[in-house]
């Protein structure tokens, strides 16, 4: 325990004069300003077809099918009317909804409205066939509970 005080206490007041001192000789270690710039147009610019897709359709649901806007109305205007930039458009998860990351989708088990096949792909256990996406619309509910009130939830 002496040790470890003893080299916290080196740290602590000799760290930054030896830390200049190893970036003058390992420049490669030096930490500076990072300028980060990838040139990308904004979100819904940089939104590519089938993120689009998922976007759009899964607003659809949740206001039609569940009465729970996932978007705001300036939100969804901006997706439908801002073209496909040219440029870069981003890769991999686009959103912050757990639901748009396929690795949360199958844990779970949610078909996503962007399916075109939605219907056909869930199997529920009664033979009522039209409340099959209903399984899939639940796990959409149940993820957003605590962003919408008690009235609205029930």
């Amino acid at each position: 325990m002496w040790l470890t005080f003893i080299v916290l206490l080196f740290l602590k007041f000799g760290g930054n004069y030896f830390g200049k001192k190893i970036e003058n000789y390992f420049t490669s270690m030096k930490i500076g300003d990072i300028d980060l710039d990838e040139n990308i147009d904004n979100y819904w610019a940089s939104l590519d077809e089938e993120d689009r897709k998922w976007s759009s359709r899964e607003e659809e649901n949740a206001r039609h099918a569940l009465n729970m806007p996932l978007l705001t109305d300036m939100q969804l205007q901006s997706l439908s009317t801002i073209p496909m930039t040219k440029g870069k458009t981003l890769q991999g998860v686009h959103s912050y909804d757990i639901l748009a990351n396929p690795l949360y989708l199958d844990d779970f088990q949610y078909v996503t409205a962007a399916e075109d096949d939605r219907n056909d792909m869930i199997i529920d256990d009664d033979e009522d066939e039209s409340n099959d996406a209903m399984q899939s619309d639940l796990v959409r509910v149940a993820l957003n509970l605590a962003f919408v009130t008690e009235k609205e939830a029930r």
